[in-house]
């Protein structure tokens, strides 16, 4: 077992990583606890892995967060229900030229069985095979945008029956790519196409355009084999991992267009107490002290709560997959009267505010202040 909230076990909360990967021939997840909510605050409500795990190897209680490696079938439903990508479980995925046209391939460790295997027994997906990966529904919204910015809007697919598997129940493949071609459409982009293939039409795709590009290859190196020592041979290139971006980086230009999560700060329920600014990893609520004003980046919104967790007067809404509508709440500076202290209230209702929100929750009956920088 594995105890995975940050700054209550195995001090992953100044930034290390449990990586729980060799278990058998099952590949498991890799968590990044610095990025888990639950490094954040410790009222955080994500349940998203918890709720996805069809083998219910993640667990949350009050003490931690905890993922049971013996429990776990390497399906990596948990990696994209993550909202702050903190799980990670690298997919083999395929990329191949089939007619033409730079396809994206994968197949699921089911794919061409007559019958599920039974939830007793779970064996991994083929790591060593290209294209094959434990469950196509792993597949979230980030490798799909990132493939589609690459040139590859088709996906070749081949599964089981998904309706009478244990893995199916989440939120499949095929919804996020609704959502994510609705988006794409209104930008006025080409779609991605899904088309669903058998298994063995599958593996014929995969092996013959594998061979076609391994005999391009073979061509490469024999040129290669012509040029000057000093052109074969020199510093090896560095290869650095892509910095992690919320899905919504991703998506082609249109900011009042569909977006993965839309922000909306509720005026009359604000009270400017900076704590959603504070508490947001991505930045996709600022407080500009300059204007004054909270500012909204939309794309930067990955869902995770936080905001709505540490907000006490439940002024911040996140709706999934809507036009944004709000990008910034004008706020005015005002001086206390009661505490003394000078605070920011929403300009729309600046005038109903005489007190600062935690003198007025008191009435001014007890000694309690706020401190502001």
């Amino acid at each position: 077992d594995q105890r995975c909230r940050p700054e209550k076990s195995a001090g992953l909360g100044s930034g290390a990583v449990i990586d729980m990967q060799a278990v058998g021939e099952v590949r498991l997840p890799e968590l990044d606890g610095a990025r888990c909510v639950h490094a954040a605050i410790e009222t955080a409500t994500c349940r998203a892995c918890v709720d996805i795990c069809p083998r219910k190897a993640w667990r949350l209680d009050d003490a931690a967060l905890e993922f049971d490696s013996g429990l776990c079938d390497g399906c990596g439903l948990c990696m994209p229900a993550c909202p702050r990508q903190a799980i990670d479980l690298p997919l083999a995925l395929a990329s191949r030229t089939v007619a033409g046209t730079n396809a994206m391939l994968a197949a699921c460790d089911r794919a061409g069985d007559d019958e599920v295997v039974s939830d007793v027994v779970h064996t991994a997906a083929h790591p060593n095979e290209p294209g094959r990966i434990a469950c196509l529904h792993a597949i979230g919204l980030g490798e799909l945008l990132r493939a589609y910015q690459a040139g590859q809007h088709v996906w070749l697919l081949a599964h089981g029956d998904c309706a009478a598997c244990p893995r199916g129940q989440g939120e499949k493949l095929s919804t996020r790519l609704v959502h994510l071609n609705a988006a794409l459409r209104q930008r006025g982009r080409r779609p991605i196409v899904l088309r669903e293939v058998t298994l063995a039409a599958w593996s014929v795709l995969i092996n013959a355009a594998g061979a076609a590009e391994a005999d391009a290859r073979r061509g490469f190196f024999r040129a290669l084999t012509q040029q000057p020592a000093s052109v074969l041979f020199g510093a090896p290139p560095v290869q650095e991992k892509e910095p992690l971006k919320p899905p919504g980086e991703y998506l082609p230009e249109g900011d009042d267009a569909l977006m993965p999560w839309a922000i909306r700060l509720n005026a009359s329920r604000c009270v400017g107490c900076h704590a959603c600014s504070r508490v947001c990893p991505e930045g996709a609520i600022q407080f500009d002290a300059a204007a004054p004003a909270y500012r909204l980046r939309q794309r930067a919104c990955t869902g995770c709560g936080l905001c709505q967790d540490v907000c006490l007067h439940h002024a911040v809404t996140l709706q999934p997959w809507a036009e944004p509508t709000q990008w910034a709440l004008p706020l005015v500076e005002k001086h206390c009267p009661g505490c003394g202290v000078d605070f920011y209230a929403p300009a729309e209702i600046a005038t109903q505010n005489r007190n600062c929100w935690v003198c007025d929750s008191t009435q001014l009956k007890r000694r309690l202040y706020q401190v502001m920088n």
